[in-house]
């Protein structure tokens, strides 16, 4: 109890600390973070380690958006209210998500319809003072096969900007920025995007590099959620499986770096070993147990669990008796932070605040995952 007040009290004086010193200066580098609005509460997140939050999730429901339930709605306004502590601080809304993107195709199929959910998103916007809006669509085409879905979203992606411009001279702000969050698989890229259209309107996009491998019954074998690189082991399409080949192309597609936005994970892929004397990356998997937080994996490894550096792939694992389990700790972060730098991109997405240690459980500081992305790019 006493390391989660003072986790929240570390909290409070980094807000305070910004109210106090607003800096004028815009950082180069982008750090979007994700946050599910919930837990932790919206006062409780650190404004000082996101350039930009982006807050979800939201839907769309019969052509136009929708926010929820009216709870939700009141984290919405808590989320915005964030500026008020910094003010250089950009809050956008995210509508779709894993799951959640029913009614996209609908929506997207004639001007009229995109018409009419450009117009609910901006009111929405203006409403609850966000600074813009995050499409994550997963994925035009792929999920449905509709073909046109690939020329509505570009032609959405052109119009939200049109109207936007005009709604942003009309109130006298800023235009609404406009980011997408967008698949890091080459098959779902080519069938779901084009890209040199997509790079003309969007303000960035969040690059989901994660999910390159998850426990399923037809490949029941260990692997990483999100690696750096590719292992001498993968070869042909196993080899693209990872962060820097698919930033690559998009950057090839027609995406400038600048607005590729690196996706990094702060939760965690489990998997049950089939025979527990067998847990490298690759080894036969029987199950899962779901995806768990940075705070779970440092309680499994504290509680006696291996933790492997794969230096090839450039982040770890952790296995103990059945459970395996792959992550990202302070070592990868730190590591694709700095490939971020080197590489020229435009900055870091996380996903997400949420499954960060933002308690306190396993370290002094708060976000010790986001922090460690903030001292690299600022320090």
């Amino acid at each position: 109890m006493k390391l989660v007040i003072k986790c929240l009290i570390l909290i409070y004086t980094a807000n305070l600390a910004l109210s106090l010193i607003q800096s004028k200066e815009k950082p180069d580098l982008l750090r979007v973070c994700y946050y599910t609005v919930g837990s932790p509460a919206p006062i409780l997140l650190d404004t000082s380690l996101c350039t930009h939050i982006i807050a979800g999730f939201s839907s769309v429901t019969n052509g136009v958006i929708d926010l929820g339930t009216e709870d939700r709605k009141k984290l919405y306004f808590q989320t915005t209210d964030l500026k008020k502590q910094n003010p250089n601080l950009k809050v956008l809304l995210t509508v779709g998500g894993g799951g959640n993107d029913g009614g996209f195709s609908d929506a997207f199929n004639s001007t009229l319809g995109r018409t009419k959910f450009i117009i609910s998103v901006l009111a929405t916007l203006g409403k609850y003072n966000f600074d813009g809006l995050d499409v994550d669509w997963e994925f035009p085409v792929w999920n449905d096969n509709v073909k046109s879905d690939k020329d509505n979203f570009s032609h959405f992606l052109k119009e939200f900007k049109a109207l936007s411009g005009i709604y942003a001279h009309l109130v006298q702000k800023p235009p609404a920025i406009l980011s997408v969050a967008v698949a890091a698989v080459s098959t779902i890229i080519d069938s779901s995007y084009d890209v040199q259209e997509m790079a003309k309107y969007v303000d960035f996009i969040n690059l989901m590099s994660y999910d390159f491998h998850d426990y399923f019954w037809y490949y029941p074998f260990t692997g990483h959620n999100s690696p750096l690189f590719n292992s001498s082991r993968e070869k042909a399409y196993f080899a693209t499986l990872n962060t820097a080949w698919s930033a690559n192309y998009w950057n090839q597609k027609g995406m400038p770096k600048s607005k590729i936005m690196i996706g990094v994970p702060t939760y965690a892929h489990t998997y049950t070993l089939l025979n527990p004397h067998f847990h490298n990356v690759d080894d036969p998997a029987s199950g899962t147990k779901g995806d768990i937080t940075f705070s779970d994996v440092c309680k499994l490894i504290a509680f006696g669990a291996t933790r492997v550096f794969d230096n090839e792939s450039e982040v770890p694992y952790a296995y103990k008796g059945y459970d395996w389990v792959s992550y990202e700790d302070e070592v990868s972060i730190r590591g694709k932070a700095k490939w971020i730098l080197s590489e020229g991109y435009g900055g870091v997405m996380t996903y997400n605040l949420n499954s960060d240690d933002w308690l306190c459980a396993c370290s002094e500081t708060s976000f010790p995952l986001h922090r460690i992305i903030y001292d690299v790019f600022t320090k």
